[in-house]
Order: C-alpha cells, then structure tokens, then sequence
C-alpha cells in the first residue's frame, strides 16, 4: 500500500492558506451586509412634499359625510403617485377649478384615470355662537351683520394614499365654506367652497417604504366641481428611527 507524504507542517500550511481566502471572504460578506442594512435608512431622507391630489366624495343623503375614493402625485422628498393620475403640469392639474358647471365635474374627473379607495369625510355645519363651551365661535348661519362670521363648516378626513412603494395615512382637518357666499374670517374671505385659512394635515404613518413616515402641513381645497374635490397639501416629512426619535 502506498503511504501518503502527509505531516503536520504541511497540514498547517493547508489549513493557513484556506483561511486565507475564507477570511476575506466573510470580512466582504458581512460587510456587504452591513452596507445593505444601512443604505435603505440613508436613503429614508425626510424634507419639504408636495401631495397634489383629486378625491372623489359622492356624499350621503344628508350631505354631511362620504367615503372617498382619489388620485395623488407625490414630489419633493417623496417621489410617487396613486391612483393613476393624469395631469403633466401644474397648470393642467388646477384646471377643472378654473372652469364652471357640468365642464368643469367632467375635467375633474378626467384628472384621474384608475381611482383607488382612500378613506372617508365627515362634515360639521356650522355652530351657534355659545353652542360649544370649548372656545369662543362667534359664528351665526345666516347672519347679515359684515360684522358676524357665517357659514363655515368643520371638515375632518382620515385617508391613505395607495402608493406604489407604500400607504401612507393621511389625516386632514379644516373649515369649509359650503356657501355661495364669500365667508370673511377675521382679515381673511373665504371663497364658495373653498377651505378655511387654518386647513392643516398631518401623516401618522405608513407602510412599504413609508414605514415610521410623519409629517404635517397646510392644504388647500376647492369643492366647487363636487362630487370631485381638489385637495394641494405642502409642507414637511420625516422618518421616526428604531430609537423613536426623527430622522
């Protein structure tokens, strides 16, 4: 039988040379790891958004409330859309509010080419002054006085935006003048269906890429081509980091 020249020396010099390659190896593995961990944080940059958007509210038999379906085109610190929307221009999305009547509904609804599901609406009407006791209203439906505030409604909604990398939970609050009139609010008037001058959103989470997503901002809404609403929401987003605080 023949024997194999085999010795301890050379199955040291063996087992070093394997590791040689095998060290270098997990260090690139683990290191790539590590990279890909971190490359999606990095890249979860929060900052100024623009949520452009058109929002179907076919309301109830009382008027006061809907479910809602919409569009939106997301740009800034998010980049996305939902719902297909078919505006290139920011002239072409705000057009159906510059126009009037049955046109007008019909270029609402052409703003958005697959509608998706988004939440629903609720409508106050206004309260009499002394209504509340939270805070002073002074508010009368009807009033004649230039010196009285008549005529807006509370509006609250909470709605996610399907996304194509995520929801996001939107939830927005405001008054609105539901009105043919002019509703003047302090030094501010308040156009037909329009919002108030104190509109405000804020984003409470999401999912997909939108995970541990906040934010907040005003928006701007125009109801006068109802069922179709126009809704511009600026402001900010950030991310909430695994220790819960923003980045």
């Amino acid at each position: 039988m023949k024997h194999l020249n085999f010795s301890k020396k050379s199955a040291g010099a063996a087992l070093a040379a394997a590791a040689a390659v095998i060290v270098p190896l997990t260090l690139v593995q683990i290191t790539t790891a590590r990279a890909s961990s971190v490359m999606p944080q990095q890249q979860r940059q929060g900052g100024p958004v623009t949520i452009q958007s058109w929002v179907y509210t076919p309301l109830s038999e009382n008027d006061l409330s809907a479910t809602a379906w919409s569009c939106s085109e997301i740009s800034g610190a998010i980049v996305d859309r939902s719902g297909d929307p078919t505006w290139t221009s920011d002239t072409q999305y705000a057009a159906p509010t510059k126009m009037s009547g049955t046109a007008a509904v019909a270029a609402a609804a052409a703003e958005c080419g697959n509608k998706v599901p988004a939440g629903g609406i609720v409508i106050v009407p206004p309260p009499e002054p002394g209504q509340y006791i939270v805070g002073p209203y002074d508010a009368t439906p009807g009033a004649n006085s230039p010196d009285r505030y008549t005529g807006l409604s509370s509006f609250y909604s909470y709605q996610t935006i399907l996304g194509q990398k995520g929801t996001i939970f939107l939830t927005i609050a405001s008054t609105y003048n539901f009105t043919e009139n002019p509703v003047k609010v302090g030094n501010v008037t308040v156009a037909p269906f329009t919002t108030g001058p104190q509109a405000t959103w804020v984003i409470t989470g999401g999912t997909g890429a939108y995970s541990g997503l906040q934010g907040d901002g005003t928006w701007d809404g125009d109801a006068s081509t109802i069922p179709w609403c126009y809704r511009l929401a600026t402001g900010k987003v950030w991310y909430m980091n695994s220790n819960g605080g923003a980045s």
